[in-house]
């Protein structure tokens, strides 16, 4: 059970940094897609989608997995119920914000999609930079 839940951790933070790492090309694309060039971002979005449910999914499978293996006290304390809290959030804003936004740009709606999409990731990105600081507190790297 150890492994799994080793395993999990890095699944866990292997989506979290695919998504960052996607949503930082979604601007220039967006840019692209309002001056008339083929939308190429639709696939970024996909995998997006995907990165984010992912992560959230391998976050609560960490969670359940580190109760079982008796880490009650990390698991159970407040940085660790804000960050699935916020991760939560991070999947949400992926589907109803971002999502939404390129839809709306490639749909022809260039302004109001611009907007929604520059809002999501702007977003998006600063609950995943809390995210990464959350991940330190109460393990004994910051805080207590």
């Amino acid at each position: 059970m150890a492994l799994a839940h080793t395993f999990t951790i890095a699944l866990h933070i292997l989506f979290a940094a695919a998504w960052f790492g996607l949503g930082l090309a979604l601007p220039a694309l967006s840019r692209a897609a309002a001056s008339g060039g083929v939308p190429q971002g639709g696939r970024v979005i996909t995998m997006m989608n995907a990165s984010a449910v992912l992560f959230y999914v391998f976050a609560m499978a960490n969670w359940m997995l580190g109760l079982r293996l008796g880490f009650e006290i990390q698991y159970n304390a407040w940085p660790y119920h804000t960050s699935l809290t916020l991760g939560l959030i991070l999947v949400l804003v992926q589907l109803f914000v971002i999502r939404p936004g390129w839809n709306a740009l490639v749909a022809g709606e260039v302004e109001k999609g611009r907007k929604r999409v520059a809002m999501g990731i702007g977003i998006g990105h600063s609950v995943w930079l809390a995210l990464f600081v959350l991940m330190y507190l109460g393990r004994g790297v910051v805080g207590g």
